[in-house]
């Protein structure tokens, strides 16, 4: 890539010498830098979510588990007894 952008080199020639795809080349030669967000977009903002690792938390340390329905039941407490914003 150091070659690449000193131009010792060129975008095709590095592309093919180390299999990287040109157009990456370009975005980062460029500046050019695509934000992606991995995973779906969240339910609980953090205080609500810190309020979910808590409680599991405190039921581990008393030795009782939680299964995916009871986890969903908390989330769903939460998000229904937001403020509403208006």
């Amino acid at each position: 890539m150091d070659t690449a952008e000193k131009g010792t080199i060129s975008l095709r020639k590095a592309n093919r010498h180390w299999n990287i795809p040109l157009t990456l080349l370009f975005d980062h030669l460029y500046g050019k830098i695509r934000s992606r967000k991995v995973g779906p977009v969240g339910v609980l903002i953090t205080k609500e979510d810190q309020a979910v690792v808590f409680w599991v938390l405190v039921l581990q340390d008393v030795g009782l588990l939680i299964n995916l329905q009871q986890l969903k039941m908390k989330v769903a407490k939460l998000t229904q007894t937001r403020p509403t914003p208006f």
